[in-house]
């Protein structure tokens, strides 16, 4: 025993955290490039889509609460197969790595096509859900979200090839994908919103076909990534069940989050299109620091999923720690400029004076929880890479709920005030924030002393 513990003492003290930090920023940056990439197909579809007025901001905006909805239902598969192919990774099994990308490619096609006949037959409904109260914006919305909805069976695949690549180690290659397929859905956004005339039905088929270019490449790179190309391996619904245990509470997370949205929308929508509108666009520009965050996650998911497979718990401590260190540059980084200049950020998608008002009050207040939201996403990194998924999710779900039922409690403190709305999802992103870190904090800690002690 006394053996054991020098041993694990010698190994925590070769373990630096300036190394760590240094290998996660280098693992996250493709991973941060990445997620930009996939933030700005709406970045894009927004700022051209802006020019045709608030209106069709609104429709796309709504239509827009689905896909996200698919993107947390995708999660179920993802999510679990990153974290079971870094842990087979960390095992040095790279035989259950290929079988794990094996079961998750059958389910997770699967289930995009069963999402969008979901889709296909309640679009009308889904959307009706929000009450834009306008007959046009409606119609326009459902019209988009049938058409955009094509490229569901795509995106899944390339989440979950994103997924997977990440888990094994390889960020750069979802970069390099993701990026040329940005490259082409700008130039068709341009092409077929303006030149060809399609409107909103222009960004959707721009999505559909850069998503579908990303699919393909994809699969090329799979064949060159001999530890990951499932040759050799069966499908095994055991593998399916272990990817989807821990997906399980991401999954519920993300769409509770997009549902709880949507039921937001309704109470903004009495404020009119244009609130809904500039919700959309501040979502857009908050998503900087979200985005960035995200990249972290995945990396630190990585470096602490393998670790944890190679039984390194003291570098997943340090892991940890390091990428706190980064939550707090990037949230105090994203609150000053939040907080400092609304007004120009807000005026690169919407130049309408109203909405300007509107969109710099949403940035001021969600600024002030920037620092407490990347907190969040690094200590959900932490927990995806030990496969404790369920606890974010608890966490997540308990606090996004609140929302709205703080929402209607300012509004009748504030007199009606459409900024009730803003504080509300600030301040429930400063209590996850805070008790999120708290509890990896105690948790992990108590593990740490429970392995030391064999």
């Amino acid at each position: 025993m006394a053996i054991v513990k020098r041993n694990l003492s010698e190994i925590f003290k070769s373990i630096r955290t300036d190394s760590i930090l240094h290998q996660l920023i280098r693992m996250a940056l493709p991973v941060i490039a990445s997620s930009f990439m996939s933030m700005a197909y709406n970045f894009i579809n927004i700022i051209f889509v802006g020019k045709l007025g608030s209106g069709a901001v609104a429709a796309v905006g709504s239509a827009g609460f689905y896909m996200n909805l698919s993107w947390g239902f995708s999660s179920l598969l993802t999510v679990g197969a990153g974290i079971k192919i870094s842990h087979a990774i960390g095992e040095g099994n790279t035989y259950q790595a290929k079988s794990y990308v094996r079961s998750g490619i059958l389910a997770v096609i699967s289930v995009a096509v069963i999402y969008y006949m979901l889709l296909a037959l309640s679009g009308k409904y889904l959307i009706g859900l929000i009450k834009l109260n306008n007959l046009e914006i409606e119609n326009a919305a459902t019209g988009f979200l049938l058409l955009v909805g094509l490229s569901i069976p795509f995106s899944f695949q390339n989440l979950f090839f994103t997924s997977a690549f990440i888990g094994y180690g390889d960020t750069k290659s979802p970069f390099r994908i993701n990026a040329l397929a940005l490259s082409m859905n700008i130039l068709l956004d341009y092409i077929l919103i303006f030149k060809v005339g399609l409107g909103i039905k222009g960004a959707a088929f721009a999505t559909i076909l850069s998503q579908a270019t990303a699919t393909i490449l994809f699969y090329i790179k799979l064949k060159q990534i001999p530890e990951l190309m499932p040759i050799g391996v069966k499908y095994r619904s055991q593998y399916l069940k272990d990817i989807m245990k821990l997906g399980i509470s991401p999954t519920l997370q993300r769409v509770s989050f997009t549902l709880i949205a949507i039921m937001m929308a309704r109470i903004i929508s009495n404020w009119g299109a244009t609130a809904i509108a500039v919700q959309k666009v501040g979502v857009q520009i908050e998503a900087i620091s979200y985005m960035t965050a995200g990249g972290f996650l995945s990396a630190l998911a990585t470096i602490s999923g393998q670790a944890y497979g190679a039984r390194d718990y003291r570098k997943q401590w340090r892991a940890f720690q390091s990428g706190m260190l980064l939550a707090f540059t990037i949230g105090f980084i994203t609150s000053v400029a939040l907080i400092t200049f609304p007004g120009p950020l807000f005026s690169i998608f919407i130049n309408d004076p109203k909405s300007i008002s509107m969109g710099r009050e949403y940035l001021i207040i969600l600024g002030f929880s920037q620092l407490f939201m990347c907190m969040e996403l690094m200590a959900t990194g932490a927990f995806f890479g030990w496969g404790r998924t369920n606890i974010p999710a608890i966490t997540g779900i308990a606090l996004t709920v609140i929302r709205i039922p703080m929402a209607i409690l300012f509004i009748n403190l504030w007199n009606d005030a459409l900024s009730s709305v803003w504080w509300s999802i600030s301040i429930s992103s400063m209590a996850k924030g805070t008790i999120l870190v708290t509890l990896y904090i105690i948790l992990f800690k108590s593990f740490i002393k429970r392995q030391s002690a064999y």
